[in-house]
């Protein structure tokens, strides 16, 4: 397996010192510090709208190759795909084929190059894995109902799937009395989990996209219903697909290989706790910090800018709070935070469009120990509403504003005036002010300061609307402070500036004093 080296850098240097400047210049790029240790960047791809390479309207394995460079100028260090194996669906989560690349994304030569060329910009690959359920249309299905009808109990197949004779909760029927479990859909039976025969299966499909395809790791889907109500099992099944994967890398890669896991989760914290203490080193999508009210980025954002009564240091007391949580509850693990994905309704929806909320909730996001996940388009303030369905999460990315873009599923076509209100990927990159931009300069600092990734973070300042703390990774020691009010303020902080990320204007520095606008983050050493 082809791994990144251990320090990578594609950006220049500052080209003037910071004391010269008074502040960071608009364009400058901070050198990157990359470490192997499981710390990135991740970007989530839906394949079949990220970038179409044939123009038969439908993005492919091919299109996420050509677009790679873009991901990684982005200063994005991982990506997650949704699933790409052969699937009825347009979304694939119901696997009919585990070793086989859709059709509709293209061939299993196209996905080795895709990989080949990510590894070569350094970035990791992690692929969407359904383990609890397939779907109907999957041999193992047709086998094991046909066992099943039969009472072949000889049969490899007969106990693929979970059984009742009678109607259940959770369970559909298929004939002659026979229910088998499926709680996300009657299309996509639960696999029997307890089956050796299953978890042989299981292995054999992880030792394929490790070995043949070359990836870095696995998402899995929706781990708490590996057994359902039963967190604790649900858990220990997680650890011990782990513990395979990992014992499939060390086979070529000796003692110390791992694979990345990173679990689906949407549950009460102490859920998510038991993941990460029985995950054996997988990490878990603890909870959208944009998402979980009353604790994280909503009501941070909300309360920083309400238009009649702001709080501006309540919000960095909820903040800061937010950072230990989530330290709290990954222990020694690895936190997952971010902002939305293909299941929740997109952050910039969320905000009412407004820039300043859509950008400052990003620079919030980047301060958070851990890999912080981000779906594609929300750099360019990408639209979509949870309540329309999944399918107008997942609109085509608009490349240029000459594009025609599609919405899975119902293929609504020219819905670019719908979804994207700020312009495209081309637009943005032209415009220094954009929210593209200030995603990439956030992307950018996480890059340079590993202690931005890796360090717990450590209130050193009073109460008051500017958060200053400090976080720490071996010799390195950054100082942070935030600006939560809709006013300029002025703070003491020790340490030379050296980067600032606003919503606009610039962060100055004078004598030990920095001048921060308004929503303004400065990072000093």
């Amino acid at each position: 397996m082809m791994k990144r080296t251990l320090s990578v850098c594609l950006a220049a240097a500052i080209a003037l010192p910071l004391a010269l400047l008074g502040a960071c210049a608009p364009h400058d790029v901070l050198e990157e510090e990359i470490i192997e240790d499981g710390y990135d960047n991740y970007y989530e791809i839906y394949v079949g709208s990220f970038c179409d390479s044939d123009n038969d309207g439908k993005g492919d394995l091919r299109g996420v190759t050509q677009k790679l460079s873009y991901v990684r100028d982005l200063g994005y260090t991982g990506i997650w795909l949704m699933p790409i194996c052969k699937s009825p669906s347009y979304h694939k989560y119901d696997v009919e084929d585990y070793k086989a690349v859709d059709p509709a994304y293209g061939t299993m030569d196209d996905f080795k190059e895709m990989v080949a060329r990510a590894h070569e910009l350094g970035i990791d690959v992690i692929i969407d894995m359904v383990f609890n359920h397939s779907s109907n249309r999957n041999a193992w299905f047709s086998a094991f109902a046909d066992a099943r009808i039969a009472g072949d109990t000889d049969n490899k197949y007969y106990n693929y799937y979970n059984f009742s004779a009678t109607p259940q909760d959770g369970y559909a029927y298929a004939a002659n009395n026979f229910y088998y479990e499926a709680r996300f859909d009657t299309a996509m039976p639960d696999l029997n989990l307890e089956c050796e025969d299953v978890k042989d299966e299981l292995v054999d499909i992880m030792r394929f996209w490790l070995t043949e395809g070359d990836v870095d790791g696995f998402r899995l889907d929706a781990v708490r219903y590996f057994w359902y109500n039963n967190p604790e099992r649900s858990a220990d099944f997680v650890g011990w697909l782990k513990e395979q994967a990992d014992g499939i890398l060390r086979e070529t890669e000796g003692e110390g290989a791992h694979a990345y896991f990173v679990g689906e989760d949407w549950a009460t914290e102490s859920e998510i706790a038991t993941f990460y203490e029985r995950g054996k080193g997988s990490t878990f999508f603890a909870f959208s910090v944009a998402q979980n009210a009353p604790s994280y980025i909503p009501s941070v954002i909300n309360s920083a800018m309400h238009p009649v009564l702001p709080d501006p240091a309540y919000s960095a007391q909820l903040f800061m709070r937010s950072m230990e949580r989530l330290e709290e509850i990954a222990g020694g693990g690895i936190a997952v935070p971010f902002l939305d994905n293909h299941d929740t309704t997109r952050i910039a929806t969320s905000y009412g469009k407004n820039v300043e909320k859509i950008k400052f909730s990003y620079g919030l996001l980047s301060l958070y120990s851990g890999n912080i996940f981000t779906y594609y388009g929300d750099e360019i303030g990408a639209m979509g509403n949870k309540d329309m369905g999944d399918e107008y999460l997942r609109v085509g990315m608009l490349w240029k504003n000459t594009d025609t873009v599609l919405t899975p599923g119902s293929y609504v076509k020219n819905a670019a005036s719908l979804y994207y209100s700020f312009g495209s990927v081309e637009q943005q990159l032209k415009d220094e002010d954009s929210i593209l931009n200030y995603y990439k300069r956030c992307n950018n600092a996480r890059n340079a300061f590993p202690a931005l990734m890796r360090g717990t973070a450590v209130r050193v300042n009073e109460d008051g609307a500017v958060l200053v703390f400090t976080k720490t990774y071996k010799s390195q020691t950054v100082t942070v402070a935030v600006n939560f009010s809709m006013e300029t303020e002025t703070v003491e902080v020790s340490g030379t500036l050296a980067r600032d990320i606003c919503v606009s204007g610039a962060v100055t520095e004078s004598g030990g004093t920095l001048t921060m606008p308004a929503l303004s983050i400065a990072i000093l050493q």
